[in-house]
């Protein structure tokens, strides 16, 4: 069965870095964040009301707005590192690699002793696939601010890249030493101990859960480690629990299936589960090879042939199909 990982760039999204700041007394408050986003109050924002509230359209994938309120920001301070940041930030969404170099350049020219623009120019030149440069900007960066948690993250992820997991582990558990809050440690720090088959990848899963219960990511997380290690009705619960909170996701109805087909040898219970997932995804060749092992197991040699042969007038030299139908005889 495949897992399914998170692209380590996809944690490295450069809005993630404007959240960290030298100064937390800047960071906005919730109910900030919730009045800022409304229009009728636009003629009474101040500098931070437009960061803030351009970093709400920014999460919010509101581009253009947020361009327009972070044009308003820099009108008032062309020299505000803040908004530079979210600049930087909505040049990544857009693409647009040059401009987020010159905007982060400039933040270093007006603030040389902040050590955020520095953490995201080692972030883009990661991106870029150039790990000398980035370990060089992060060595600045931790020489300009040494309780950086994010530094100590993104150099987690670069020894990640490397597969150098024992240094990613330990640059992942500095970041979480220096920011309880910080979760993307947290998810980094259970799947290296997950891929280990390490027992303290469920403290882990559990804490990410614990800081983001409505991340069914953790969750899902937690499935595969315990289904893989010896507790898959432990899974199933949570994989029930996901189905109720997210009906229709192939990807929890397969799992439902894969847990009661190999692991419980429930197989009724399986063939029912693969059917809901090719309700969702009639193409898909794994649920339904899986649901003719389930019939297979079950004895039922007539309707798994079938299945298997279904599989093969689309697709002629699948290979497991193939397999499966000498294994029962053609």
């Amino acid at each position: 069965m495949k897992k399914v990982f998170l692209v380590l760039a996809c944690a490295l999204m450069l809005t993630s870095c404007t959240q960290c700041s030298d100064d937390n007394s800047k960071k906005p408050q919730e109910n900030q964040q919730v009045a800022i986003v409304d229009e009728g109050m636009t003629a009474a924002l101040d500098v931070d009301g437009y960061i803030n509230r351009a970093r709400w359209y920014l999460a919010n994938e509101q581009i253009g707005m947020a361009i327009r309120d972070i044009n308003s920001a820099l009108s008032l301070d062309g020299k505000n590192v803040e908004a530079l940041l979210v600049l930087a930030d909505i040049y990544y969404a857009l693409g647009d690699q040059d401009n987020i170099l010159l905007t982060l350049n400039k933040a270093t020219e007006i603030a040389p002793m902040d050590s955020r623009p520095v953490v995201k120019l080692a972030e883009m030149s990661f991106l870029q696939g150039n790990t000398q440069l980035a370990n060089a900007y992060l060595d600045k960066a931790l020489e300009l601010n040494s309780i950086n948690p994010q530094a100590y993250y993104l150099r987690g992820v670069i020894n990640m890249s490397k597969n150098d997991t024992v240094q990613a582990l330990k640059q992942f558990m500095k970041a979480r030493s220096q920011d309880d809050s910080f979760i993307e440690p947290v998810h980094q720090i259970a799947n290296i101990y997950a891929a280990q088959r390490n027992p303290m990848a469920v403290d882990f899963y559990n804490l990410a859960i614990q800081m983001e219960p409505e991340n069914w990511v953790s969750y899902y997380d937690l499935a595969m480690y315990l289904q893989d290690n010896g507790n898959p009705e432990k899974a199933l619960e949570i994989y029930d629990t996901l189905d109720v909170r997210m009906p229709g996701s192939y990807q929890i109805l397969f799992n439902k299936g894969y847990v009661n087909l190999v692991y419980l040898l429930e197989y009724d219970a399986a063939i029912e589960e693969f059917d809901k997932a090719l309700e969702v995804n009639p193409k898909s060749i794994d649920a339904l090879l899986n649901k003719g092992v389930a019939y297979e197991q079950k004895g039922n040699y007539t309707q798994a042939r079938s299945i298997y042969l279904q599989i093969l007038r689309d697709n002629p030299n699948y290979q497991l199909a193939i397999d499966a139908l000498h294994r029962i005889g053609d």
